[in-house]
């Protein structure tokens, strides 16, 4: 499903997104939502393993019931 959107540009970026659609020979709308996709893909955080996000969940909530050598005695096998 598609939704329209209106947007305000400078003069100036308008007619550079113009030269480089007729460049790219297609249109402005299109160009414009390539580059949208790429910037929202390229926004997102890498993927991460289930591991990965506990930790970063649980980064810096230590509360020292013991120390750090114990922990890891207890959490490595």
């Amino acid at each position: 499903m598609t939704e329209i959107m209106t947007i305000r540009l400078p003069r100036q970026l308008a007619q550079d997104l113009k030269s480089k659609a007729q460049t790219a020979r297609t249109t402005p709308s299109a160009l414009l939502r390539e580059m949208a996709a790429e910037y929202v893909k390229s926004k997102k955080k890498p993927a991460r393993n289930a591991l990965q996000e506990h930790i970063v969940n649980h980064a810096g909530r230590w509360d020292g019931y013991c120390s750090g050598e114990e922990l890891l005695r207890k959490t490595r096998p």
